[in-house]
C-alpha cells in the first residue's frame, strides 16, 4: 500500500481535459476493380481511413493485467525474480515551488522548477496504477493512431465455357471463390481491428473464403 501511494505522488493525474487530438480521419480510402480474361474475372476492393485518433482498451487491459508483450522486460524480471523496485518513470520531478490554475486548466501562476525523475519504483504497480480503469483515466500511451487500410474482398470467378454448360442442362455455369478481410495494414494497432470505430476489447477481424456456384437453367 505504501509503494502504491508514493507511485501516485510520483505519477500525479491532471484533474482538467486536454486535447490529444481528435478522433474523426483526415481522409476515408476506397479502391474497387474488376479485371476480365476471357472467362475469367478478378474483382478487387480495398478501403481505409487515414488519421484519427482511437483508444484501445485492449491495450489498456493488457498492461493492467500483466499480459502485454511489452511488460516482459528487465524491470519486471528484477521485480519478480530478483524483488528488485528499479523501474525510474520517464519524465520530470518537481522539487521546489507551485502552480495554480483557473477553473478551465489554465496556468495563473508557475513558480515550480523541475528535475528529471531519478525515484525508483514497483514496475507492476507503476503500470497498474498509470493503467487503471480507463473509465476514469486514459493512459496517454494507450491513444492510437487509427488509420488502416484493408484488403476488403478479393473474388476470382470463372465461367464455363457454353459447349460444357449446355452438356449438364445448363445455359451458364460460374464458379468461383471469395475472400473477405484477407490483409489489414495498420498504423499503430497490434492486437485489435480500428475498423469498427470503437476499440472497446475487440477481438480481431476473422478472414472469411467461401465458394460459389452459379447455375442459370
Amino acid at each position: 500500500m505504501r509503494a502504491i501511494s508514493f507511485i501516485k505522488r510520483v505519477y500525479r493525474k491532471d484533474k482538467f481535459e486536454t486535447v490529444m487530438g481528435y478522433k474523426d480521419p483526415k481522409c476515408y480510402l476506397g479502391w474497387t476493380n474488376k479485371f476480365s480474361y476471357k472467362n475469367i474475372d478478378l474483382s478487387i476492393s480495398i478501403d481505409g481511413r487515414i488519421g484519427g485518433l482511437m483508444y484501445s482498451w485492449t491495450e489498456q487491459a493488457m498492461w493492467n493485467s500483466g499480459a502485454h508483450p511489452d511488460s516482459d522486460n528487465q524491470w519486471r524480471y528484477d521485480e519478480v525474480v530478483n524483488g528488485k523496485q528499479n523501474y525510474i518513470g520517464q519524465g520530470v520531478k518537481v522539487v521546489s515551488g507551485s502552480a495554480s490554475y483557473d477553473p478551465y486548466g489554465k496556468v495563473q501562476e508557475d513558480t515550480r522548477v523541475f528535475a528529471p525523475n531519478d525515484v525508483p519504483v514497483s514496475y507492476q504497480n507503476y503500470t497498474q496504477v498509470y493503467n487503471e480503469n480507463p473509465w476514469d483515466h486514459q493512459a496517454r500511451q494507450n491513444i492510437k493512431d487509427a488509420s488502416f487500410i484493408k484488403l476488403r474482398e478479393v473474388a476470382l470467378n470463372y465461367t464455363l465455357p457454353a459447349s460444357i454448360a449446355q452438356k449438364i442442362l445448363m445455359k451458364n455455369v460460374r464458379v468461383g471463390v471469395i475472400g473477405q478481410n484477407l490483409l489489414m495494414w495498420t498504423k499503430e494497432f497490434k492486437f485489435s481491428d480500428p475498423d469498427r470505430g470503437k476499440e472497446n476489447l475487440n477481438t480481431p477481424t476473422a478472414r472469411y473464403i467461401g465458394f460459389n456456384i452459379n447455375l442459370t437453367l
